[in-house]
């Protein structure tokens, strides 16, 4: 096997580890989502990867909408 070709799966290796990590470590995922992803990160090479770590990504810029209660609220009578 080439050396190039070697290079290549492991660099593609440790970078499905990182995401797996990535994952993992996130706190928005319920455990069933997370072993979707899991499964999807191994068993789809790189583009599983990818796609999970875009997935991240939008998450942690689209934060979630604030409460009613949290919102302050104009007090009334003023314009």
């Amino acid at each position: 096997m080439s050396d190039i070709v070697l290079y290549v799966l492991v660099g593609l290796m440790f970078y499905q580890a990182y995401v797996t990590i990535r994952v993992a470590r996130d706190k928005s995922y319920t455990s069933a989502q997370k072993r979707r992803h899991f499964l999807f990160i191994w068993l789809v090479p790189f583009i599983g990867a990818a796609m999970a770590l875009a997935d991240l990504a939008a998450d942690k810029k689209s934060p979630a909408p604030p409460d009613k209660d949290s919102v302050r609220q104009k007090p009334k009578g003023r314009s």
